[in-house]
């Protein structure tokens, strides 16, 4: 993207705050958006006048045609979703493999630390079972009148709240869906949306937890809890989940 070096550590605390889901954080999440968007307004503007060959440059001249407020914006959710959900998965998937058995071993990483060919595969099941959304979908608004398989009916103009994480669970689409399988083909999850609300960079988050997983497996295959599994605690109020420290320990 670009951003500066010394604008990251802010981008993090701004994100923490924007992406609180409690009551207490509201004016936080407030402030932190101001802060995002005037930092951002200042680069794009930058870039503009003199860009380089980073995406934010890419943004601030190619994407002239976009209004100003959807050129400070898209490079802002490209930064929150590009580093937050990436590292929230690494830290989750990481937790589950080290704390669930598989293919006859002891954990699942130590399963893969031995079938690395595996490891993308792996990465996608996981994504199914274990997602970082911490609760269900955004609201959605019916735009027609829709019957459901069970008989519920739907109305134009009538709010939703879709479970993505539900419909990963779906056994007429998964079989046998509690049970970790990472040869699963097809393995059509809903962790990254679908249609007009399917994740913009999914395709890159997957490629970057496929590459910690296997840099991880491959360079630590020892690697293990190093507090008991019930001591991991969660991010309280976020909007992605994720552990909020996984202390882990290695040995040659």
């Amino acid at each position: 993207l670009g951003l500066p070096q010394e604008g990251r550590l802010r981008f993090r605390e701004w994100g923490d705050a924007f992406l609180g889901t409690t009551e207490q954080t509201r004016m936080g999440a407030d402030e932190a958006l101001i802060s995002m968007v005037a930092y951002m307004s200042e680069l794009v503007e930058e870039r503009r006048q003199k860009p380089g060959d980073d995406l934010l440059s890419q943004v601030a001249v190619g994407g002239a045609h976009l209004s100003p407020d959807r050129q400070i914006k898209l490079p802002i959710t490209l930064v929150l979703g590009g580093w937050e959900t990436v590292a929230s998965s690494v830290g989750i998937q990481v937790h589950a493999l080290l704390t669930h058995p598989y293919g006859g071993y002891d954990t699942a990483y130590a399963y893969l630390t031995d079938h690395p060919e595996e490891v993308p595969g792996a990465v996608t099941e996981l994504e199914r079972m274990f997602s970082v959304t911490a609760a269900d979908a955004m609201p959605r608004r019916v735009v027609q009148d829709v019957t459901l398989p069970s008989g519920e009916q739907l109305r134009a103009g009538d709010l939703v709240i879709p479970s993505s994480d539900a419909a990963n669970y779906d056994p007429r689409v998964f079989d046998d869906p509690h049970r970790m399988d990472f040869s699963r083909d097809p393995n059509r999850h809903l962790s990254f949306g679908y249609g007009v609300h399917h994740c913009i960079g999914r395709h890159l988050g997957h490629l970057e937890v496929v590459t910690a997983m296997a840099l991880l497996t491959r360079e630590l295959p020892k690697l293990r809890l190093a507090v008991p599994s019930e001591e991991i605690t969660y991010k309280p109020g976020h909007a992605v989940l994720g552990p909020t420290t996984l202390p882990v320990a290695w040995s040659e």
